[in-house]
């Protein structure tokens, strides 16, 4: 009896969720099969169940089955991208994961997790054989960016010294790594530099390497040769469309440690192949890349390959986060307030003090992007007044701002500032302890917390410390 309510309830829990679930036997006979495998692949789950992959799948061999290879093995097969036809003619494109089931040192099952890549296949090529279109019918066309340095809005000295280090960076023409939290915006900064470059009129190329599934990215990055799988067609990868521009591969350290070993091979050799190509294409853009966190402290944490690193990091920029440079607050509020009454057709919008100063005392964890999106949303909630109000920001925000009275939190009252000068003053016990435990040596000093040197001789200026 408990056995059958076992059996009901992991049934109903599989087929709620998103990804397909299939599970066979050690001789290959399907023994479950959910809901969303059988949207995925156009089947009927009771015409699946009972029958062997080779009664429901073309071509089901030792070598294409990870099921069959997992009976013999007893080995997992994390993340392989497959294309696959059903019996019914019925093209798959997953991302699939399986897993053997072991029970006396003996396989007794194998269950596969699948997602569906079929729609966001078909827009990838789709968009690379438009890109491709683009730029061979002869006819100028944009470089792909929006900004320069003109676009960076500051008044800090902070943001002053970065944008003058960048200037000289673009000239350099060497590998270039921006780091910075989420928000800072570095793509900003490496558009600027871009256009301040000599590559300005070739393409501007850039990628999120953390939004694309890594089963994806390598084809992406290097381009496929026809046939490379089922209904691969030739194709550029990134690196090629780059050309003589600049190619910007934004959250590196998302990359596993197998395709940044890839992509170190291709830097040092400046030479790419193509996913089951064995042609060598010569590589003349420039590698401009973005962490998202400290470089040295991902390197240190296995995150990021130490070779990689030092290959990329020829020069190496850091954008603060928006809390260490108070100055530029208010200027960027100036900014944005006037960017969204042109935008929305508004005329002498101002924001009263108060909420000014609560923006002045405020942490900022989204940076610049959460400073923006905010005064924006705002706008949306004037209702034809003129002044901004804690009452027109978001709900998450001004529950942070307010007690339940309707008054503003001590924390964010004029003056206060009890939590940060804390953080400051622990912030600086830590930076002194680390540069005396080594004699003054900042490159030392910074590896033994984590940080890179540049963050570190950053935090010194910020906080008065002198070696």
């Amino acid at each position: 009896m408990l056995d059958d309510v076992l059996v009901r309830t992991f049934s109903h829990i599989f087929d709620s969720i998103e990804e397909g679930v299939i599970v066979t036997d050690r001789h290959g006979k399907i023994i479950f099969y959910n809901s969303e495998m059988a949207k995925l692949e156009e089947l009927v789950s009771e015409n699946v169940v009972g029958k062997y992959l080779t009664e429901v799948y073309d071509a089901v061999t030792l070598e294409s089955s990870e099921h069959l290879t997992a009976v013999l093995t007893g080995e997992t097969v994390l993340e392989k991208n497959k294309t696959y036809f059903t019996n019914k003619g019925k093209e798959v494109n997953i991302v699939a994961s399986t897993y053997p089931v072991i029970e006396n040192s003996e396989v007794i099952a194998v269950y596969s997790v699948c997602k569906d890549i079929t729609k966001f296949k078909e827009l990838l090529t789709k968009t690379m054989q438009f890109q491709d279109q683009i730029g061979s019918d002869g006819r100028q066309r944009d470089n792909g960016t929006r900004y320069t340095f003109e676009s960076i809005n500051f008044v800090s000295s902070a943001m002053q010294e970065m944008v003058v280090s960048a200037k000289k960076a673009a000239v350099a023409d060497g590998f270039i790594l921006v780091f910075g939290e989420t928000g800072t915006g570095k793509e900003l900064l490496v558009q600027a530099i871009h256009n301040y470059s000599s590559r300005k009129k070739e393409p501007f190329v850039a990628i999120n390497c953390a939004a694309i599934p890594e089963t994806l990215l390598e084809s992406i990055l290097f381009g496929t040769a026809k046939g490379a799988f089922t209904g691969a067609i030739e194709s550029k990868g990134l690196f090629q469309q780059a050309g003589n521009g600049t190619l910007f591969l934004d959250e590196l350290n998302s990359l596993n440690s197998a395709l940044q070993a890839k992509l170190l091979r291709v830097l040092q050799e400046k030479m790419v192949r193509r996913v089951g190509g064995t042609v060598e294409i010569p590589v003349h853009c420039r590698v401009i890349s973005s962490t998202n966190v400290d470089p040295w402290e991902a390197v240190n944490n296995g995150i990021l390959r130490k070779d990689l690193f030092y290959r990329l990091a020829v020069i190496t920029l850091y954008v603060p986060p928006l809390k260490d440079r108070q100055e530029d607050i208010e200027a960027l509020i100036h900014y944005f307030m006037k960017k969204y009454q042109r935008i929305y057709g508004l005329r002498n919008v101002s924001m009263n003090d108060k909420l000014k100063d609560v923006f002045m005392r405020y942490q900022w964890p989204g940076n610049v992007r959460e400073l923006e999106h905010i005064i924006e949303s705002a706008m949306n909630m004037l209702d034809g007044r003129k002044v901004i109000t804690i009452d027109h920001l978001p709900h998450y925000l001004k529950s942070k701002f307010l007690r339940q009275d309707g008054t503003i939190s001590e924390f964010y009252k004029k003056g206060s500032g009890t939590l940060a000068h804390a953080l400051r003053e622990t912030e600086t016990q830590v930076l002194r302890e680390a540069l005396k435990n080594h004699h003054g040596n900042i490159t030392k000093a910074a590896e033994s917390i984590g940080i890179a040197r540049q963050n570190l001789q950053y935090r010194m200026k910020k906080l008065g410390i002198e070696v």
